[in-house]
């Protein structure tokens, strides 16, 4: 069964399966290490929702600060890594739409922009309001960099307590005219939060794949913070 090692405060180790995992009384106890201090961690909804995505677009911002150094260095063109992609096969539709389409040709700014955009409209479903997409136009490293910098503060002014109703929620999704009503939990774990990593991943996926010296600590950041 997929699940996960767990240690606790003594040391002693426990495999906790998935589905055990995603119960809210395995989840609390979770995050435990002795050696630091630690003891039980509890998620919020705000942690696994805006505090997630806040965690990953800064990891992204700090990526994106080795490219731009790796463009100066290397007297490579801006414009040329920002419009890398990491599949080129088959069409894609009008990148500028503010509906994303064929995901897997969209440049590297494109993915940067869904990465901040979906989280966005993410938390504005869990929340219940109204949801604008901002246009996929950025073509500068200062740009993105501005984009990632808004996201990052409109999340971390959510209130905890109303990301909490948010998990209760009906968000409805209307798309291709199909409609779906998913409870906002099962939107955020089925949908938001892989949805949020795919763009992460494609992202750093490209950087790589041009030569941008990016290691699986860049992805991860900080990960070890108390």
């Amino acid at each position: 069964m997929l699940g996960f090692l767990l240690f606790d405060a003594n040391g002693l180790s426990k495999h906790i399966g998935l589905p055990g995992l995603l119960r809210s009384d395995s989840m609390s106890h979770a995050i435990t290490r002795k050696s630091s201090g630690w003891g039980p961690m509890s998620l919020s909804a705000y942690d696994l929702s805006a505090g997630l995505f806040v965690r990953g677009l800064t990891n992204l911002k700090m990526q994106l600060t080795k490219a731009e150094a790796h463009v100066a260095a290397t007297g490579g063109g801006e414009g040329e890594l920002l419009g890398a992609q990491l599949a080129s096969e088959g069409p894609v539709r009008d990148l500028s739409s503010p509906v994303p389409t064929d995901l897997h040709g969209y440049t590297l700014a494109a993915q940067i922009h869904w990465a901040a955009q979906g989280a966005e409209l993410a938390i504005a479903r869990l929340l219940g309001a109204p949801q604008t997409p901002a246009p996929n136009d950025a073509k500068s490293f200062a740009e993105l960099y501005q984009r990632l910098d808004a996201t990052i503060v409109y999340l971390r002014e959510i209130a905890p307590s109303d990301l909490e109703a948010g998990l209760a929620r009906t968000v409805v999704i209307e798309h291709r005219g199909v409609s779906m009503s998913p409870s906002g939990s099962q939107f955020l774990v089925a949908y938001a939060i892989p949805h949020f990593y795919y763009h992460l991943s494609t992202a750093y996926g490209i950087l790589r794949n041009q030569g941008v010296p990016l290691t699986m600590g860049d992805f991860l950041g900080n990960w070890a913070m108390n």
